[in-house]
């Protein structure tokens, strides 16, 4: 008789004798679901960011779950993001700020990573989509498909700028992208370049079909939705006494912003509401000041305010794909949750769904992420753990972040034991949410009681000291660059980060002491 039988036989018998010690499978080891999104801000249905946004699927997710409703990336951009949570080491730890390869990093490369370390402890892996950039398969028993971000617009010979879109907004391949799939790219030949017409799918070199809304190729994230379904019915027919541990990296809504053409049609352009925007906003605040160059990424509100006749217009324009794109996610996100639930694994899996980072639509002059400010810093967070009855609807307003992520799943899973490969490595940076969902009601979390953020201040140099900075409490946040400069709002007052009250004598007492939580867990 395999483990899992017997145990479930004694499950029962304890059950028949009114003690209940056991749920299903293995009490001890439940399965892990962990769900990425790429650039989600709180643009859901549950956080309430865009009041027009559908997203049915993580908003059922959120009734069952327990949302964290003040949870922070680490690094507002995505390697550095990913690189982070994904190994458990705060950012600074590492000295890993951008996007230099993670398996290069001194202290990351030895450490576990989290899928490494699931499997050095009993774990069935199963990893696709994006994850890690720099992607280590060998670290996963089963690795699905590979992240693309297309499809794009092509000449015959390389990626070119579609001819929806307006010539002054064409930062690059990704950004420079925001239509409906249904908009399939004509481009002409010119010169030594051939043309072609159609999309086409560059990460494979082959064309992208697309002859409607009924007859195309599949899009990357709904190959990963594909594949993890298929996962979940072959490992239900699988007799195995191991545990799964498997996350799903869904790209949107990272540009380009491109989803089929019935996502679209759920933002009307004359219904939508752009954000609320106040005028000369960033006139008290330092980000830009912090650098020697304009960032390229600081002037995609200008591209886009030149593209359109009003600022507004194109707003709406890229608002509308934006959200096309989440929705798109989330019909993603509800596929792999319906082949869960009516999974043999619905009662023993704990689900958690996250973003790597936010993004800005035009708040503080900014259309992108990579900031200290909210919309760039905070991240959906759902923890779903059903044996924890309840935790079931509970919202938790205790900042915490990303780097929460690999404790947590360490304490459902029952792991003790170390992350680190060598002694050159170091220990996990977070606290576990554990304690959050047991007592939603008591603070019994043992972690900081603020949220810190990096944001890379000298391209140059990778010191600690070099870099900029944000913590969020429950009620404040507080900005330090590297020139110096500060920035503090009362977010409970001015949740649009409007007022920059660093310089008011009357907050000098909290902005201290912000400061130096954010000295403390600088020093960790």
């Amino acid at each position: 008789m395999s483990f899992s039988k017997w145990l479930s036989l004694f499950c029962f018998i304890l059950t028949v004798g009114n003690v209940e010690i056991c749920n299903s499978q293995t009490a001890e080891k439940p399965n892990i679901l962990l769900i990425v999104l790429d650039d989600l801000n709180d643009y859901t249905g549950f956080l309430g960011g865009h009041l027009q946004v559908k997203t049915p699927n993580m908003d059922a997710l959120a009734k069952e779950g327990t949302v964290f409703t003040n949870a922070h990336t680490n690094a507002p951009i995505c390697a550095p993001s990913r690189a982070s949570f994904l190994t458990g080491i705060y950012p600074h730890v590492s000295q890993n700020f951008w996007f230099t390869d993670w398996t290069e990093n001194e202290v990351l490369k030895n450490c576990k990573s989290l899928p490494l370390f699931m499997g050095d402890n009993g774990y069935y892996t199963l990893g696709t989509g994006k994850l890690m950039h720099h992607r280590v398969k060998s670290e996963w028993h089963q690795y699905g498909i590979p992240n693309t971000f297309g499809p794009y617009a092509f000449n015959g010979k390389k990626v070119v700028p579609h001819p929806i879109m307006p010539k002054e907004y064409s930062t690059d391949k990704n950004d420079g992208l925001f239509t409906s799939l249904a908009n399939v790219p004509n481009i002409p030949q010119e010169g030594k370049f051939p043309g072609y017409n159609g999309w086409f799918d560059v990460a494979n070199r082959k064309p992208f079909k697309y002859v409607d809304e009924n007859n195309r190729d599949l899009l990357n994230d709904e190959q990963h939705a594909k594949w993890a379904v298929e996962k979940l019915k072959t490992l239900e027919k699988t007799e195995s006494d191991k545990p799964f541990f498997m996350a799903i990296g869904f790209v949107r809504p990272h540009t380009p912003l491109v989803a089929p053409q019935k996502y679209f049609d759920m933002y009307p352009l004359e219904t939508l509401k752009t954000p609320v925007i106040k005028k000369n906003d960033t006139d008290d605040t330092y980000y830009r000041s912090t650098f020697r160059w304009t960032p390229p990424w600081a002037k995609h509100l200008e591209e886009l305010a030149a593209s359109y006749p009003t600022l507004n217009d194109g707003l709406k324009k890229y608002l509308q794909a934006y959200l096309a794109c989440v929705s798109f996610a989330d019909a993603q996100v509800g596929k792999v949750l319906t082949a869960l639930n009516n999974s043999k694994f619905k009662d023993n899996t704990i689900v958690i769904l996250t973003s790597d980072h936010g993004y800005n639509h035009g708040q503080k002059d900014f259309l992108y992420k990579n900031n200290l400010w909210e919309e760039s810093t905070r991240v959906p967070l759902i923890v779903k753990a059903p044996q924890i009855q309840s935790s079931i609807g509970k919202r938790i307003n205790h900042p915490v972040s990303l780097i929460d992520v690999f404790p947590t799943i360490a304490d459902f899973s029952n792991i003790k034991s170390s992350n680190l490969k060598t002694v050159n490595g170091k220990p996990l940076s977070g606290y576990s949410l554990k304690p959050f969902l047991e007592n939603p009601e008591q603070d019994n979390w043992k972690g900081p009681d603020v949220a810190l953020t990096v944001v890379r201040g000298n391209f140059k140099s990778n010191k600690v000291n070099e870099q900029s900075y944000s913590v969020r409490s429950k009620k404040y946040r507080y900005i330090r660059y590297v020139n110096g400069k500060e920035e503090l709002y009362d977010n409970e007052k001015d949740p649009y980060e409007w007022e920059n009250l660093a310089a008011d004598k009357k907050y000098k007492i909290i902005k201290e002491n912000l400061h130096q939580q954010m000295n403390f867990l600088l020093s960790i």
